[in-house]
């Protein structure tokens, strides 16, 4: 886990839509689900650890669900993939979740 650190890191903050369930909304879940933010962010961060943080305030600040967690992705300044953080702040070494195996970060 040490040679992570010497090379920038970033994750990616995100939330999916599903238009399909947009008109079974009520107006206010309408307006909560619209005031989210739309694409991709990507923050630099120092650790796995201040990954996992990131993830869970913009999970809170957002309200958001597992199936709206779209984020979590943490990649090198190349953008070449190095772990993803889940919707419970578990790290995965794999995008593939049949192949992935838990990285325990203490």
């Amino acid at each position: 886990m040490n040679q992570l650190t010497n090379q920038k890191m970033f994750v990616q903050l995100a939330t999916s839509f599903d238009a399909n369930r947009f008109n079974e909304m009520s107006k206010n879940a309408q307006i909560e689900e619209l005031i989210k933010p739309n694409g991709n962010i990507f923050f630099e961060i120092k650790s796995i650890e201040e990954a996992v943080e990131l993830s869970k305030t913009f999970i809170d600040k957002y309200n958001l669900c597992s199936s709206n967690w779209a984020g979590g992705k943490i990649v090198n300044e190349n953008f070449d993939f190095i772990a993803t953080v889940s919707y419970n702040g578990r790290v995965w070494d794999n995008e593939d979740w049949f192949k992935a195996k838990e990285i325990s970060i203490c």
